[in-house]
């Protein structure tokens, strides 16, 4: 029997769309089910959302809402959050999975117990920073988990198993602590690189230092001394440098390395110095002629010092003293400044000051910790004498020359209190940033303001000298996260002082890296009046929270609510005009860096062709039979 030509087709188009609608059904029934599944993805009860302002959280004094538990406060903290946590024992093992810096109120008494088991602090998460605390009988004092970016500095970390422990971390400092009498280790790296240990005091472990399978760390300035071994590097712990510590009476030996490291920092910054070491110092120049040798392969400091701190240079001169030498007319109650410091990094600098009507001066107070004096209410037309040694924690000294001022002979009045510091209240270290404030003065004197970056009401720079009322502007960066209070006060010209401001509370962070641009996934064409669904999804270098901004390209926009890094979010729009859009998205994390702009083209053709579009998009091996079955592509 003969088929005629044009029912032959007619059965094959009949063919074609019935296979053609079976694969429509099987496709649209899961997607239906998929759909449901979105719509309770984004009800609000399951959106992480955390807000942008930082807050501080405390524990423990006397506060109303303050916690109990330095945990609690971890807890119900967000992102960035600072706890300051008062003098107390907090009986606890604190585990932080968030982006904070603890405070305590004072190294010596704020206190962490572990209870004698598990670990006292553990920190799994980046950018964490901690100081002031004594952190005690835990299995690991402190232990920092794959992350990176830490700061553990003026602890003490004393009678855990091991006091600070890092596993596959990078990039973290750890400074100005003491670390003692610990069972096994002080500090250990394992499988971690970029670590910076420096200016502690280290003694009484079993070994000072331990590195295992670690690379490119930097280990200079500490105190290393009666431990059994003062550091052990081992397990292909290459390219670390240590240089500038004082091995001072480490049992077993000083150090012990089967690797290939260095020892020494070059001539003349020099290396280590080693209580064992027997060469000379034939030219004078405070380094060996002939190198150390460590113990366990051929690693050598090849500049090993001669004496304790031999690196070592003196304070700064005391210099840039107000009253100004010379000066007269002088405010009978004026505070004494100076300025001080020392160009070793972790000095500590204590200034012994000498004050009288005579000439030199008699010693009034040694071991002294600011760089102001209050010589307590002068004679008035009286000329007075003063200079100021500085000592530091090594022995170094440096000596200011005399000087001098001469007294008012009538009374004055001092500044009025100027006002609350403006500026930013949370930022970023290593970044500059500007604050200001005013007063007048009730005898019309130009004024210059002393400003207290730090919180302990001792000025830390003075401004220039300005006319009464008028608006001082000043800039200031910090180089270690933290919490920091500003308050400012005024002198006038006769050197009077007012009160101390209200104080402006400053937080902050390590710099920040904005997040990476999202990934944009879903239908990209359609029909108009149809609802899409587009998935987006973002990482964020830091582990921040971050939000989407949504441009449609049709006059429609959205910001989203903040999710957690790397959280694939659903959203559905619908256009109602035919055209071509080009969607546009970006990430912004808590601290407002945003990310690159990530687009995705969408087409809304005439509505006769829509299905094919989408027929052609998702099985595009099925072309031939399209193409057949409609007679239009």
């Amino acid at each position: 029997m003969m088929i005629k030509k044009n029912g032959n087709n007619n059965f094959l188009r009949f063919f074609a769309f019935v296979v053609i609608f079976f694969m429509i059904s099987q496709f649209l029934i899961p997607l239906s089910d998929s759909r449901d599944n979105s719509n309770e993805s984004l009800n609000d009860s399951y959106v992480l959302s955390i807000f942008t302002s930082r807050n501080i959280l405390y524990v423990g004094g006397s506060g109303p809402g303050n916690y109990t538990n330095i945990q609690d406060a971890i807890d119900n903290a967000s992102d960035g959050d600072t706890i300051y946590v008062y003098n107390g024992t907090y009986k606890e093992n604190i585990l932080i999975k968030k982006i904070l810096n603890l405070i305590g109120e004072s190294r010596e008494n704020v206190i962490i117990n572990g209870g004698g088991s598990g670990n006292t602090v553990k920190i799994t998460v980046s950018n964490v920073s901690i100081s002031s605390f004594t952190i005690k009988n835990g299995g690991i004092g402190v232990y920092i988990v794959r992350s990176t970016n830490h700061s553990i500095y003026n602890n003490k970390i004393i009678d855990n198993w091991e006091g600070i422990g890092l596993l596959q971390s990078s990039g973290t400092n750890i400074s100005t602590n003491i670390i003692s009498n610990n069972f096994f280790e002080g500090i250990s790296p394992v499988q971690s690189s970029s670590v910076i240990i420096s200016g502690n005091t280290i003694n009484g472990n079993l070994q000072g230092i331990f590195i295992s399978k670690s690379e490119n760390n930097t280990i200079y300035g500490n105190n290393i001394k009666s431990n059994t071994r003062g550091i052990e590097i081992r397990s292909s712990s290459n390219k670390n440098l240590v240089y500038h510590n004082n091995f001072i009476k480490n049992a077993e030996d000083n150090a012990f390395d089967e690797c290939s490291n260095s020892w020494d920092n070059g001539y003349p910054s020099g290396g280590n110095y080693w209580d064992d070491y027997t060469g000379k110092d034939e030219d004078g120049d405070g380094i060996g002629d002939t190198p150390y040798s460590i113990d366990g392969d051929s690693n050598k400091d090849y500049y090993p010092f001669m004496n304790q701190s031999g690196w070592n240079q003196p304070p700064h001169q005391p210099r840039n003293p107000s009253p100004e030498n010379g000066s007269t007319n002088v405010d009978v109650n004026a505070d004494l400044y100076w300025k001080g410091g020392d160009p070793d990094p972790g000095d500590i600098v204590t200034y012994d000051v000498y004050f009288g009507d005579n000439s030199p001066p008699p010693l009034v107070e040694n071991n002294h910790s600011n760089t102001c004096y209050d010589p307590g209410t002068m004679n008035y037309n009286t000329t007075y004498y003063w200079k100021i040694v500085a000592w530091d924690n090594l022995g170094a000294s440096n000596e200011s020359p005399i000087w001098n001022f001469s007294t008012l002979s009538t009374p004055n009045n001092p500044p009025n209190t100027p006002i609350k510091p403006n500026g930013t209240e949370f930022g970023f270290i290593y970044i500059s940033y500007n604050f200001s404030t005013f007063t007048s003065d009730p005898d019309d004197d130009n004024v210059s303001y002393g400003w207290d970056w730090d919180g302990d009401l001792q000025v830390d720079e003075w401004s220039d000298w300005l006319s009464p009322n008028d608006t001082c502007n000043m800039s200031h960066t910090w180089n270690t996260p933290g919490n920091y209070k500003i308050s400012v006060k005024a002198k006038d010209n006769h050197y009077a002082e007012s009160n101390w401001s209200n104080s402006l509370t400053v937080t902050i962070t390590k710099e920040n890296l904005p997040p990476n641009a999202p990934t944009i996934n879903g239908p990209t064409s359609g029909k108009k009046g149809i609802e899409y669904e587009y998935t987006i999804n973002a990482t964020d270098p830091d582990g921040n929270n971050i939000k989407y901004f949504v441009d449609w390209d049709d006059g429609n926009t959205v910001w989203t609510n903040y999710y957690k890094s790397g959280t694939e979010i659903k959203l559905k729009h619908t256009w109602n005009s035919m055209s071509t859009f080009t969607i546009r998205t970006k990430a912004k994390d808590i601290f407002e860096e945003e990310s690159e702009w990530e687009t995705l083209k969408v087409v809304m053709p005439k509505t006769q062709n829509v299905l094919i579009y989408w027929l052609v998009e998702s099985f595009p091996g099925m072309f031939p039979i399209l193409k057949f079955f409609f007679g239009l592509i």
